[in-house]
């Protein structure tokens, strides 16, 4: 998909199919989310946000918004992000905490690298970011644990 919009009737791979989530295992965190096909979008603002820098970091939670949300409203196409990749980068960051959180670890509230709050509840569903729904995790990603959400975490 890399950040187009896809051809009308098409549908995009689904990011917690299990073999997408373990093509994401035993890789750092942006080689991890490039191998996952239901993760395009996000990994394509990555790249444009200069995000790359997070494979160097020792720990991470990385709340991954999945190409179900972004096949609608891809990156690439809000030029006030795209076009301006240091406000991606810290939109993207809103999404990640500087340390790894593991299921148990995950309630609570979490500052963001973007200096925001991650409120991460739990309902009948499972885990909710910021209201937002994780649908799936991997937790084998050498330098991360991902959750993958299906729309953007709204800023706290």
């Amino acid at each position: 998909m890399t950040g187009q919009p896809l051809p009308s009737g098409s549908q995009p791979a689904d990011a917690c199919a299990s073999p997408n989530v373990a093509a994401m295992a035993g890789k750092p965190l942006t080689a991890a989310v490039a191998a996952n096909p239901g993760l395009s979008g996000m990994s394509d603002g990555l790249d444009r946000a200069g995000l790359r820098t997070l494979d160097g970091m020792p720990a991470l939670t990385l709340f991954a918004t999945s190409d179900q949300f972004l096949a609608a409203f891809p990156f690439r196409r809000i030029p006030l992000l795209w076009d301006h990749p240091e406000q991606l980068a810290t939109m993207l960051k809103q999404a990640a905490i500087a340390e790894r959180l593991e299921p148990g670890q995950l309630r609570g509230a979490h500052t963001t690298m973007a200096g925001t709050q991650a409120i991460v509840t739990t309902d009948s569903g499972g885990f909710r970011v910021n209201g937002v729904k994780v649908v799936c995790r991997q937790l084998d990603i050498t330098n991360a644990a991902v959750y993958i959400v299906d729309e953007l975490v709204p800023q706290r």
